[in-house]
């Protein structure tokens, strides 16, 4: 989920920013340009650090209990049940 954060922190400002600015068959460029950016963020893993940068940044503010990079919730217990005996 962190790499989902870190995507929307890159590209939603400067879409909003641009869908303002530039007029439309450039902008439809700068849609493929940051696609291509965004590929290369996820690749190097870098997206994630990102989302995990601002997670860390948001759970010192409004303490959540949610450590970046947990999968799961703390007190998930939907674990696999005992085994029987």
């Amino acid at each position: 989920m962190n790499h989902w954060i870190g995507i929307a922190i890159v590209v939603l400002p400067v879409l909003l920013i641009a869908s303002l600015i530039l007029k439309r068959p450039v902008w439809w460029f700068l849609v493929v340009l940051i696609a291509v950016g965004l590929g290369y963020l996820q690749y190097t893993g870098a997206a994630e650090d990102v989302g995990n940068m601002v997670l860390t940044e948001v759970n010192k503010i409004y303490p959540t209990g949610f450590e970046p990079g947990q999968t799961g919730l703390q007190g998930d217990t939907t674990a696999a049940p005992a085994p029987a005996q």
